[in-house]
């Protein structure tokens, strides 16, 4: 009886350091949840974030301007690119070339939208203005076609893990792609024009 108390001693020790060893343990595991969670939003930020010649989502008008000294700005209007609203943007005209076009929030500085406009630039490993529907497919074969719903003038490909879409401008005659005209919005079914010519691209 008398062994009893250091037993008990033994007991609550061991007990101790084994708590004391799993606390330590779960500390590690947050912190490794944590620094994984860290890195994998400072990816996917990176991912995200696509440069357009020397412009950039986020970046403002004034520093666009700066950024093109020699470059002629033409004010057209929103809706000619897919954007509902009466608002202006900015086509960036270099060496008679236009460039892109980019759109801000009202009463906003910073650009909030870009559509390139000349097959010069790239995104995207190879992803470019005059790039074959089928090229585009081959890199995204999960890739949709889809009819704006706001304007009706133009197709766009949809893949959900990019800040893009490319668009082709067609009329209900020179789609380049079939459609289920029988649901509430045209279904896509598959591609008619596999050698379509990408218009321009979208970023946002």
């Amino acid at each position: 009886m008398k062994n009893l108390p250091i037993i008990a001693i033994v007991i609550l020790t061991l007990f101790s350091c084994k708590n004391e060893k799993t606390n330590k343990q779960e500390e590690k595991i947050e912190e490794s949840k944590s620094q994984l969670e860290t890195t994998t939003t400072k990816k996917s930020k990176q991912e995200s974030e696509i440069k357009v010649d020397k412009a950039h989502i986020g970046m403002t008008i004034t520093e666009l301007k700066k950024a093109y000294e020699n470059a002629e700005f033409i004010e057209e209007p929103v809706y000619e690119y897919g954007i509902d609203g009466e608002s202006k943007g900015l086509v960036v005209k270099q060496n008679n070339e236009r460039l892109f076009f980019v759109w801000t929030m009202q009463g906003e500085d910073k650009i909030h939208g870009m559509t390139l406009l000349s097959d010069s630039i790239v995104i995207d490993d190879n992803v470019h203005v005059g790039m074959t529907l089928k090229s585009f497919m081959d890199k995204y074969p999960n890739a949709t076609v889809h009819i704006d719903m706001i304007d009706e003038r133009y197709e766009y490909l949809n893949v959900p893990s990019i800040s893009y879409r490319p668009e082709f401008l067609t009329t209900d005659t020179t789609r380049v792609a079939d459609y289920d005209y029988e649901q509430s919005e045209p279904e896509f079914k598959g591609i008619t024009k596999p050698n379509a010519l990408i218009d321009r691209i979208s970023v946002n």
